[in-house]
């Protein structure tokens, strides 16, 4: 079977094989796109909190998250927290989870202690897609919950690219 020849290019007017596979793996991959982007814009920051604890309702009081209200660049996020704890083997806190519903990771991090820690507090620099609450949820040794959520707007955003 003979194709016609493009009087440009020299070549035959038919799709090569590694053009239609690739071809086939652009549409597969944008017919999938607004489906994973639509799935995690329905889940609100009370949704993810419920899931990080479990369906468990965090008390509101006892953690401190210090973080900028304004931000120029949404790259760089310096934020710290500090829970009310004694930290010895009875009563510390097990971990800090971060949370910013907006970016396309909400889950920011999860930073694990144990009493051997001495003090519950860090510092960790964040990006910011765009302007949201940030939420800090600690789970205690007793199986207690805190948390505390402050609002950040952005002016310049971050993560644009999905990761």
């Amino acid at each position: 079977m003979s194709f016609p020849i493009s009087p440009r290019s020299g070549r035959s007017e038919a799709l090569s094989r590694r053009e239609a596979v690739a071809i086939a793996a652009a549409g597969l991959a944008l017919a999938t796109w607004p489906e994973m982007s639509s799935a995690a814009e329905t889940e609100t920051l009370d949704d993810l909190v419920r899931r990080v604890t479990e369906g468990t309702v965090p008390a509101e009081g006892g953690v401190r998250l210090e973080i900028p209200a304004l931000v120029e660049n949404g790259n760089s996020v310096d934020v710290r927290i500090a829970v009310d704890s004694p930290m010895t083997e009875a009563a510390h806190v097990r971990w800090i989870h971060l949370i910013a519903d907006k970016n396309p990771f909400p889950d920011m991090a999860r930073i694990h202690l144990s009493p051997r820690a001495g003090r519950a507090e860090v510092a960790i620099t964040l990006r910011l897609a765009q302007s949201q609450t940030v939420a800090a949820v600690v789970a205690h040794s007793d199986g207690r919950y805190a948390i505390a959520r402050a609002p950040v707007v952005v002016t310049l955003s971050a993560c644009i690219d999905g990761g």
